[in-house]
């Protein structure tokens, strides 16, 4: 951290749609309500076996629809680690923290993030007075270590 370089973490959480992860997730309920289908569809009906299996097909792709759409509807889009981390393409890379104690002579200090405490420094590349009390910007985490800064990260 303190040669100026950033370290770079990336966790994909996401299950993309249609990925053989996405389809295991929905299999279990495919083969449950095909074969529900199937079993009160042959206990009801004289049917023959094609149009059995052409029922328990529309009822389980109507399943399917159904559980993709409620995936969608409750799964978690972003995931929070910590301050300063990036966890999309399209977030900013800083978080807002108070200056509690330190920096006055030296490099680090304790900021205040979402009421917790952290051990911070100061960004390399950073000139700006940092004062208690003053807003500052997390501009990445070094383990529980903050760096923060006057600019925008």
């Amino acid at each position: 951290m303190l040669s100026g370089h950033r370290k770079t973490f990336e966790i994909d959480i996401t299950m993309k749609r249609y990925s053989i992860a996405w389809w295991l997730v929905i299999l279990p309920t495919s083969v449950t309500v095909g074969g529900t289908t199937i079993l009160l569809t042959s206990n009801f009906t004289d049917w023959g076996i094609m149009p059995l299996i052409a029922v328990a097909a529309v009822s389980t792709v109507i399943a399917d629809l159904a559980i993709a759409a409620s995936m969608e509807a409750i799964a978690p889009t972003k995931v929070s680690i910590g301050p300063g981390e990036k966890h999309l393409v399209s977030d900013l890379a800083s978080e807002k923290a108070t200056i509690m104690s330190g920096f006055d002579s030296i490099s680090h200090g304790q900021v205040s993030v979402r009421g917790e405490m952290w051990r911070a420094i100061r960004a390399p590349d950073d000139t700006g007075t940092l004062t208690v009390g003053m807003s500052v910007n997390v501009v990445d985490r070094d383990g529980l270590t903050l760096v923060v800064s006057t600019r925008r990260g």
